[in-house]
């Protein structure tokens, strides 16, 4: 009788040990779904959306070019709070345009060029509720060049008058700003920034190939830039 008392006591404690467990566990992995862990990114790739927006609210006149970068990839440490990043910006432009007449035949044709790298390291705090503030420094190089070309000919004799222009230098500075989470990997964030920059300018006419310098000089300045782009990432 006794050894029976003792079977169902022994059932019963391990019954409810078992039981006791079995919520244990329900309750652990409710958490960890309510709670998941933050992703951590690896790398980030960033686009400058502020001319589609401007578009699509009617402001045309909106220039890409004077942007810090159209694109710009991240790579992270460990821990998701520091990474070094690159951006690029740039275009080309061409046209040309013939005119063929009594007087001759005049061709006139246009080309621009403008490249700007961007190479930097960025570190991030988190505020809350998705949003970071995040700060850095950046150096960049700039390129830019235009020139012009008219070429007249009379059945005679070949004219070609060029005007050259070009500035090449880079900066350095640093940048801050703030972000906030869309969704576990996409994120919006706009950054102001302010660098010491130096560049050198030159300028020449040229007529059949004899050229004269119309500017040549070394310029350096301050620039601050305040938010003035959106631009919208998404993580990997």
């Amino acid at each position: 009788m006794k050894i029976k008392m003792k079977q169902k006591l022994f059932g019963m404690a391990l019954f409810f040990l078992l039981a006791t467990t079995g919520i244990k566990a329900q309750d652990s992995t409710s958490h960890m779904m309510a709670n998941p862990l933050p992703y951590v990114p690896k790398w980030e790739v960033t686009s400058n959306i502020t001319l589609a927006l401007s578009r699509f609210t009617g402001n045309v006149s909106r220039n890409l070019n004077d942007d810090p970068y159209l694109l710009m990839v991240r790579k992270f440490d460990s821990a998701g709070m520091s990474a070094l990043r690159m951006g690029i910006n740039g275009f080309r432009r061409k046209s040309e345009d013939v005119n063929g007449g009594f007087g001759g035949e005049v061709t006139r044709s246009s080309e621009e060029n403008w490249a700007s790298l961007v190479i930097g390291k960025e570190w991030r705090r988190n505020l809350g509720s998705g949003f970071y503030a995040f700060g850095g420094f950046d150096g960049r190089g700039i390129y830019r060049n235009s020139q012009s070309k008219s070429v007249q000919f009379d059945g005679w004799s070949r004219t070609e008058i060029i005007t050259n222009a070009s500035e090449f230098g880079g900066s350095a500075g640093g940048f801050g700003g703030i972000g906030i989470k869309l969704h576990d990997r996409i994120v919006l964030y706009t950054e102001s920034i302010i660098f010491a920059q130096i560049l050198q300018t030159e300028r020449f006419f040229s007529v059949n190939g004899s050229n004269t310098t119309l500017e040549s000089k070394t310029t350096f300045s301050v620039i601050p830039m305040v938010p003035i782009a959106l631009f919208l990432t998404v993580q990997f």
